[in-house]
């Protein structure tokens, strides 16, 4: 049986804590570096969920990741096309496409007490244990986040909630994209860099306002 690499499993075990530990409000407060006053975290609260913590693994198979989580006890979504991680990794490591094979694992814990929030797995399958690509984004981190899922992002929420973030807390956009392959309708994300690491808009579909 393969395995992932141990720095690989030492991550992914971190983010299921993460994922049994973290709510909303413990999210917000540790990207921005600190308290979020009360009006903010309210407004969030009553348009976003927590929906997942995300990271970046280089296993020989995808097949390692899903038998690895489903050995944890995750209920494991099947593998689709990554299309904005994989093409910032393009871009940063100027790959060609049939060199840039990445797919996300979406993974739930079988009983969610605190919510639905789970983990997104972005798997760049990279044999070659000293992969230049592989040593980089171990050690930039670059892919990790959190995420939101805004419940409502029509009408003007998501761009409500694009606001909250950019004006009111020390969050800078930082790009986005949209996903066929994710759900029936596909999905859109919006990033953000921040003091205390990176955050991601989530939303069903492709926005209607303009985002």
């Amino acid at each position: 049986m393969k395995v992932l690499g141990e720095e690989d499993q030492d991550r992914l075990r971190r983010l299921a804590e993460v994922v049994a530990e973290y709510d909303l409000r413990r999210v917000v407060e540790e990207v921005a570096g600190g308290g979020v006053a009360p009006g903010v975290m309210a407004s969030l609260a009553a348009r976003c969920v927590f929906d997942h913590v995300a990271s970046l693994v280089f296993p020989d198979r995808v097949e390692d990741v899903v038998d690895l989580l489903h050995r944890w006890g995750f209920e494991v979504c099947a593998p689709v096309p990554s299309v904005v991680v994989r093409d910032r990794l393009m871009r940063r490591h100027v790959l060609d496409a049939y060199d840039c094979d990445v797919s996300i694992v979406k993974a739930r814990p079988g009983r969610t007490p605190r919510g639905s929030q789970g983990l997104e797995v972005f798997v760049f399958p990279r044999p070659r244990k000293d992969d230049p690509v592989a040593v980089a984004e171990r050690s930039s981190r670059q892919e990790d986040h959190f995420a939101l899922r805004v419940t409502h992002p029509g009408d003007g929420g998501l761009d409500l909630v694009r606001r909250l973030l950019a004006e009111s807390l020390p969050m800078v956009p930082d790009g986005g994209g949209h996903n066929p392959y994710d759900g029936a309708g596909g999905s859109s994300v919006l990033y953000f860099t921040a003091p205390g690491g990176r955050l991601e808009l989530t939303c069903d579909g492709i926005p209607t306002d303009g985002a």
